[in-house]
């Protein structure tokens, strides 16, 4: 007796009517169904039912219906299963590096004959980057604009220490504003030792 084709990537769809079943690829999950299959032995049942009705069999035949239509349907679902698996197949092709199923058209490799998680496309690798390049840039350009440049350090003129800034020292309360030079009346940064004009001391 032949064994059934066993694929993890299969979803059952079959209900008390027939047999369907769905496949999907074991990358992306898209898929495809077969074509829904009406179970002979369920009409057969259903015959069976209908005759007992008329016939007033009773519980005998309706008892007789069930157990046809188990014995019936199991090997009806395999051989329509079976047949399912085989056109399936047709719409996928298998890793040989990690045994998965994959749609060829987005999860295959076709030049390496390969999953595109084993054998990444270069082109699309590369327009991946690309992409996560400018992302990147676009979230530092947002986080830059969040967050305010901080203040520049300046040295008190008058006591040494060393501030973020502002109009007047948080030690000593000299003022921070802009200074000139003595010697030429050149205008001279918070920081300044020598003036840039004419390069006396501040």
């Amino acid at each position: 007796m032949a064994l059934t084709v066993f694929v993890k990537n299969v979803q059952d769809l079959s209900d008390d009517g027939g047999f369907k079943f769905k496949f999907c690829c074991d990358r992306c999950q898209n898929g495809v169904e077969s074509q829904y299959v009406a179970s002979k032995a369920n009409l057969l049942k259903t015959a069976v039912q209908a005759f007992s009705i008329f016939r007033w069999a009773g519980w005998g035949a309706e008892r007789a219906a069930e157990g046809l239509d188990r014995g019936l349907r199991g090997k009806e679902r395999d051989a329509a299963y079976e047949t399912a698996v085989h056109e399936a197949m047709a719409h996928f092709h298998k890793c040989a590096a990690c045994g998965q199923w994959v749609c060829p058209e987005h999860c295959w490799n076709e030049p390496f004959g390969l999953c595109e998680a084993c054998a990444p496309s270069a082109q699309e690798a590369a327009s991946k980057r690309a992409a996560e390049r400018v992302r990147d840039r676009a979230v530092e350009a947002v986080e830059r604009q969040a967050t305010p440049p901080p203040l520049p350090m300046v040295t008190c003129p008058a006591c040494g220490v060393q501030t973020h800034g502002g109009k007047f020292c948080q030690a000593c309360g000299a003022g921070l504003g802009a200074r000139s030079c003595a010697a030429c009346g050149a205008a001279l940064t918070p920081t300044a030792k020598f003036c840039g004009d004419c390069g006396a001391k501040a």
